[in-house]
């Protein structure tokens, strides 16, 4: 295989890799920095306090964006499965 063609497989693996994380990782730090402004201003230093709504807002994203994600990452497979032929050569 040509770098060139390793380079374009590794970018594209990157780029699903971001594609799929990338809206609940957001998701996740916006509502951890707004816990963590909320705990820094009433003094609470519970760590189990942030725990469950980071909790929730991680299965509401994954129930609003998983279908999306899902047929992102079938189409990438399928593209990647496919132009395994034209690799081995």
């Amino acid at each position: 295989m040509e770098s060139g063609v390793i380079l374009d497989l590794v970018y594209q693996a990157l780029r699903m890799a971001a594609l799929l994380a990338g809206p609940i990782l957001m998701a996740l730090l916006v509502v951890g920095l707004v816990i963590g402004i909320l705990q820094a201003a009433t003094s609470v230093n519970e760590s189990t306090v942030s725990f469950i709504p980071k909790l929730i807002i991680f299965g509401v994203v994954l129930l609003l964006i998983g279908p999306v994600t899902l047929t992102l990452f079938t189409d990438y497979m399928r593209e990647l499965l496919a132009r395994i032929p034209s690799l081995v050569n």
